[in-house]
């Protein structure tokens, strides 16, 4: 076998990695890779992909555009440059220039469904919502076939004020899962994660009383769920902060029949504190909602940091903080 020949097969190696999240191999075949021909077009897919996965946009962002000038009609590298304009650099009107370019050469579904989904972000980070719905009403529902990507066009729809179309996404949604080889288990999870996204969209609607039906759902659904791979104990919840707090593992039917989240990670109850001080609040209590933060965290330290920015969310509540206040503080 030649060095090409290796090389070759080593990439399809690289390439089947870092699909299997296996990242650390994936830079070990890149750099046997770029030995032999680090300027080789898929040598540098590869690399990007890497950078990529790695979180190192700017590395990412010079593959790219270096595979980009390579193959000029290929829209692949213009949508992922978009993407980290986007979401790493915070920079939406870069985002859509560079698409711009990239639909010219768009003839295939996959990256066409990218480039939109992307554009829509971009449009929604302008706050131009209707921009953003005419966008995502060019995607036809007989084009996707995932029901994860489904319900994340919902979570699109809603944010673009486009409530029958989230309606539509998800009952998309649904329908695959229900027709997918997923075990009772993974379509029990993503019938909760989608009857949470109908709730949300009954809410953009006004609709409460459909909001809450479906949370009730959401509700009973998490209450079966087995545990996450992060897991924490009432002790370990309150050694995060030194404040009297309370836990439970999930919010009461009631709290959820009164209009809250069943996702929420914690909650203020009690009357806030007295702009002028002169009255004595009512007793107060911060609950904190253990299994909805350890499904929230990625790992130890995610959750600690989480738990963390609860108490003190729920704590600015007590001083009468509203939710602006909180998202200037870094606390939404």
């Amino acid at each position: 076998m030649s060095r090409i020949e290796r090389m070759m097969t080593d990439l399809e190696r690289g390439f089947e990695a870092l699909e299997a999240g296996d990242l650390e191999d994936a830079e070990v075949i890149l750099e046997r890779c770029k030995r032999i021909d680090r300027k080789h077009e898929d040598v540098i897919t590869l690399a990007a992909a890497v950078a990529d996965a790695r979180g190192d946009t700017e590395e990412a962002l010079a593959q790219y555009r270096a595979l980009s000038e390579l193959r000029r009609d290929d829209p692949m590298p213009r949508i992922c440059i978009a993407r980290l304009e986007l979401k790493d650099l915070g920079d939406p009107d870069a985002a859509l220039d560079t698409l711009e370019a990239a639909f010219d050469f768009i003839d295939e579904e996959a990256d066409l469904i990218e480039a939109i989904y992307v554009k829509t972000e971009a449009l929604l980070a302008r706050d131009e919502p209707a921009a953003a719905r005419e966008t995502l009403a060019e995607l036809a529902s007989s084009a996707i076939d995932n029901e994860e990507l489904a319900l994340d066009l919902a979570d699109l729809a809603i944010a673009a004020e486009d409530v029958p179309a989230a309606k539509t996404w998800i009952e998309l949604a649904r329908k695959l899962a229900r027709e997918g080889d997923g075990t009772e288990e993974e379509r029990a999870a993503f019938e909760a994660e989608a009857l949470h996204t109908l709730g949300r969209a009954h809410e953009a609607a006004g609709d409460r009383a459909a909001m809450i039906e479906a949370w009730v759902g959401v509700l009973a659904l998490d209450a079966k769920a087995p545990p996450g791979e992060v897991t924490v104990s009432e002790d370990e919840v309150e050694r995060v902060q030194r404040v009297p707090i309370l836990i439970d593992d999930l919010p009461s039917e009631h709290l959820v029949r009164d209009g809250w989240d069943p996702r929420i990670l914690g909650i203020f109850q009690g009357t806030p504190m007295p702009d002028d001080g002169s009255a004595v609040p009512a007793v107060t209590t911060i609950l904190l909602f253990r299994k909805n933060l350890e499904r929230f965290a990625t790992d130890e330290d995610h959750l600690a940091e989480e738990i963390r920015i609860t108490v003190l969310h729920e704590t600015a509540h007590y001083f009468g903080l509203d939710d602006d206040d909180l998202e200037q503080l870094g606390l939404d």
